[in-house]
């Protein structure tokens, strides 16, 4: 199956803010922070923790930017650029201790499917970068790519699932606050996904 990202997609410039660090570390990754309402909430919330968010979009990069220094907060790193790429090449492994990947866009048509960044190669390396007994939060509205998520979850063998694969319940989610989009979708009355896996530290050689 072809992968994303493209050819295209890997000459595109990343942006940094503050500033490109010599080396892309932290605590906690949140990758598509969109509006940014949950990243500010966990990152004043959290204030001895580092922050890394990676945002794809060029516009909602730099909408965030003024709500960081309104809050007065200096403990985030925030990237826009193609977190399938940042992933894999640039972040060594066992970096953070949580990772969240919230309402990824679901590519719904089956011909786009290769557009769709949790394939397995992908959270292969959210694996690798994450800690031993650390934890990942994904969640989705749409239900086909839920499926699908867990089944590619199923085949990375560090990860093992804290969910029966899904719950409703976010305050099983550190620090969780609903975004903005998520309200509007429950008000609408559909149905939200989330999963949590958690990389094993026994039985299993590390990724």
């Amino acid at each position: 199956m072809r992968q994303f990202p493209t050819a295209f997609e890997s000459q595109k410039e990343m942006t940094f803010y503050p500033a490109r660090p010599d080396r892309i570390t932290g605590d906690i990754l949140e990758i598509g922070p969109g509006r940014g309402d949950f990243l500010l909430s966990m990152a004043a919330q959290c204030p001895d923790k580092q922050f890394v968010a990676v945002e794809l979009s060029k516009k909602r990069f730099f909408k965030i930017i003024p709500r960081i220094e309104k809050r007065g907060l200096t403990n985030i790193l925030l990237i826009n650029g193609n977190a399938g790429l940042i992933i894999p090449d640039l972040i060594d492994p066992e970096t953070f201790e949580k990772i969240y990947v919230l309402f990824p866009d679901p590519w719904p048509k089956r011909r786009h499917i290769p557009h769709r960044l949790m394939s397995i190669p992908f959270m292969t390396h959210l694996a690798r970068i994450l800690g031993p007994g650390g934890d990942l939060y994904a969640a989705t509205d749409f239900w086909s790519y839920a499926d699908w998520m867990t089944d590619n979850f199923c085949r990375v063998p560090t990860l093992q699932s804290q969910g029966t694969p899904y719950f409703t319940g976010i305050s099983q989610i550190p620090y969780y606050l609903p975004t903005f989009y998520e309200q509007k979708w429950r008000g609408i009355g559909l149905a939200i996904y989330y999963m949590h896996y958690r990389k094993m530290t026994t039985g299993i050689d590390a990724v």
